[in-house]
């Protein structure tokens, strides 16, 4: 069974496809993994095939992972058909390698697209505090808080609206500082992946030691303006995943029951437009994402045809002005 690890940038992706790579999930050869780089020196452990495809999606659609674009009426019309044929092709290549994932945080925005290429499908979610999120990609691409809290909101939304919770495991990023052992069985559990205790004890030995001592929770959320509909999202992962958010005292024993299917909320936030994405919730100038400075350049190409097009209508009147000038001075008299 395929497993798809999801969850907004900068939220412990890696970390748990690491933990599951090292437990025995396959994530495609050496050769095609994303290397370390500055912004994560332990690795993506993302496979740059996949990466490519959901880069691809999200193009087509006039968007990308920092400008979301609007959820498409059908996924397996164009313009996004063209690309099943190569998604296909990948998805090929790991045929008879169970069990093997792909990883990458776009999948929060594409999952329904692969959803109906796989048989059955597992998904891993991973959670941490929005606001936590939101600093982190403050320090890395120089994005605001507003807008790292609504691609936050939006990645998560969108990835509960196409999981169903029987199909998804929700784990929180802070439970692998205080307790990696328990949290890491729970989810190879879920997957039906063997336990290698190796793995299992050296998770709990650098982990812990790296323990964090300070978190923040819903109650901050609150101080710091954040929409109703957002926190009550956080809260619900929180549920999902047996994370006691508002209390750091209570210890891992006391951990909430994860929802039942019927549990979930519906649905009543409204994420923002592309316009918003691209203009109310922006970037601190002059650090602006690529997709917003590729719309712009789109939209100037596009006032430029225009112009064009004004040009030549206009040296067309000019043309015809002229000559009708010349046959009047060619009038005899």
């Amino acid at each position: 069974m395929p497993v798809c690890i999801a969850g907004m940038h900068r939220s412990g992706t890696s970390m748990v496809a690491k933990l599951l790579h090292e437990s025995g999930l396959y994530l495609g050869p050496e050769s095609d993994l994303i290397p370390p780089g500055p912004g994560n020196p332990e690795g993506f452990w993302e496979n740059r095939r996949f990466v490519h495809v959901n880069s691809r999606i999200l193009k087509v659609l006039r968007g990308a992972w920092d400008y979301p674009p609007p959820v498409p009426e059908d996924w397996s019309g164009e313009p996004l058909a063209s690309l099943r044929v190569k998604a296909e092709s990948v998805l090929a290549d790991f045929a008879g390698r169970e069990p093997w994932g792909w990883k990458d945080p776009r999948n929060c925005l594409t999952l329904p697209f692969w959803l109906p290429m796989l048989d059955s499908a597992k998904v891993v979610v991973v959670v941490r505090n929005p606001l936590e999120t939101a600093e982190s990609l403050r320090k890395r691409n120089g994005f605001s808080y507003a807008l790292g809290l609504a691609l936050w909101h939006t990645y998560y939304q969108r990835v509960c609206d196409d999981a169903a919770p029987a199909e998804r495991i929700v784990t929180h990023y802070d439970v692998y500082f205080r307790d990696p052992g328990t949290e890491l069985r729970r989810v190879l559990k879920f997957l039906d992946l063997a336990v290698d205790e190796d793995v299992v004890e050296r998770a709990s030995a650098t982990l812990v030691d790296e323990a964090r001592h300070y978190r923040l929770t819903t109650q901050d959320l609150r101080k710091a303006g954040a929409a109703p509909e957002l926190i009550d999202l956080y809260r619900q992962l929180c549920v999902e995943a047996g994370w006691p958010d508002d209390d750091g005292k209570r210890s891992r024993s006391g951990r909430k029951e994860p929802a039942l299917a019927g549990d979930t909320p519906a649905r009543s936030w409204q994420e923002p437009s592309p316009a918003e994405f691209a203009g109310k919730v922006r970037r601190p100038e002059p650090l602006r994402g690529a997709a917003l400075l590729r719309r712009q350049l789109e939209e100037a190409q596009a006032r430029i045809a225009e112009l064009e097009q004004i040009v030549e209508a206009q040296q067309a009147a000019l043309a015809e002005h002229e000559a009708v000038a010349r046959e009047l001075i060619n009038v005899p008299r």
